[in-house]
């Protein structure tokens, strides 16, 4: 597996790399180093290399020298490494981390590239600009480049891999689409049920992520003065994913709930390592995910989704054409992009009806029946099984 992202972060790719070690496969990781954390670590039958490059906010420039650098030093070691291994796998961003198995590829292995966001998307709605844009096009080369280099293409969603196959990336026979479902042996309402918050009269608001404009953190601030009336207790709880990295966006927000007077109703946190996110979920009284609509969100979906799902906790979303092709309105209460009094009604609401609130989420459950990691992981091990001509199981008692 190589992933630019810290490894313990990633819940896709530990996903992966768990389920691979439990049927008995070596694993090794190869992703970026966080301070503090050792060059090499097994976690759960994994073995995760750490490389010399950390995670850093900024411009484009800095962007293109920390992946170029990161596809450089995994490519040595896979060149290092490449008669180790019968599958190498490739996680986006960037595309062309894939270029870094060309030794493995070279030498006849399977080279998988799993592409949780299509790039092209992903740059438009970061420039607020069309695919068809000049500055557009080299991403869009890179992309087939990659995906033509790839021996096959998994996609976090159908709508990425049919958005592939329209563009002629990627070939259907040797693409596959595995959804980023919840890893219910973590978010496991079980284990974590949904309880509300800890103080009586309390409604608190959960983001999980990311904090920029397009990300649309800003519309749970501006929502508040609409909804405090109706609602005494709200509050916004913020984790975002990288608060030492978040720079100006975050100072942004905190500027905004000030300038509205709601400063002290928002209450930003520091990120939270994987394990603890199921606790804290289960205190929330709705998690939000209100994102402003570009190309990119329209298709993509926040993991965050399924793991609220799966955690039995209402969700308030935009209304995304992803949102609506996987959940109901009786499942998950959308409102139109900007539209904040549509927003502050369904918070009322759910706040005066908590049954509500219980069966929008016993009813979201399904979804989380109906893509089961197992599900979505049988799909990926009969994709490697037909490409590599054998059985895993067979590889694994080997």
């Amino acid at each position: 597996m190589v992933v630019h992202a810290y490894y313990e972060g990633d819940a896709r790719v530990r996903r992966y790399a768990e389920s691979l070690a439990a049927a008995g496969h070596q694993v090794d990781v190869l992703a970026l180093r966080d301070r503090g954390k050792p060059k090499r670590e097994p976690l759960r039958g994994v073995s995760v290399h750490r490389l010399p490059l950390s995670r850093r906010r900024g411009g484009t420039l800095r962007y293109l020298f920390e992946y170029a650098w990161f596809t450089l030093l995994c490519g040595l070691v896979l060149a290092w490494r490449a008669r180790r291994y019968d599958v190498a796998h490739v996680h986006n961003m960037p595309d062309f981390l894939v270029f870094a198995a060309l030794a493995p590829r070279l030498l006849g292995r399977l080279v998988l590239l799993d592409v949780h966001d299509l790039m092209p998307e992903v740059y438009c709605s970061k420039f607020k600009t069309s695919v068809r844009h000049p500055g557009i096009w080299p991403i869009r080369v890179q992309e087939w480049l990659s995906h033509r280099f790839a021996s096959a293409c998994c996609f976090a969603t159908e709508r990425f891999r049919q958005g592939a196959l329209a563009r002629r990336t990627c070939r259907a026979d040797r693409s596959i689409a595995v959804m980023n479902a919840a890893d219910t042996t973590l978010f496991d309402a079980g284990r974590h049920p949904w309880r509300g918050p800890e103080r009586p009269g309390e409604f608190v608001m959960l983001y999980l992520g990311t904090v920029s404009h397009r990300h649309g953190v800003d519309q749970c601030v501006r929502v508040l003065p609409l909804a405090v009336a109706r609602v005494p207790g709200i509050r916004l709880v913020i984790h975002a994913k990288l608060s030492e990295a978040e720079g100006r966006p975050m100072q942004e927000l905190q500027d905004l709930a000030r300038q509205l007077g709601v400063a002290d109703r928002v209450d930003i946190r520091p990120p939270l390592p994987l394990h603890e996110v199921p606790a804290v979920m289960s205190r929330a009284s709705v998690g939000v995910f209100t994102p402003h609509l570009d190309v990119h969100i329209d298709m993509a979906l926040s993991l965050k989704v399924p793991e609220f799902v799966a955690m039995g906790v209402p969700v308030v979303a935009v209304r995304t054409s992803i949102m609506t092709s996987l959940f109901r309105d009786d499942e998950v209460a959308m409102f139109p992009d900007g539209d904040l009094p549509a927003f502050a009604d369904l918070l009322a609401r759910l706040h005066a009806e908590p049954d509500l609130g219980r069966e929008m989420a016993a009813r979201a459950r399904r979804f989380t029946r109906d893509h089961a990691w197992e599900n979505e992981f049988a799909g990926y091990v009969a994709l490697i099984e037909r490409l590599l001509g054998r059985s895993l199981a067979v590889a694994a008692r080997s």
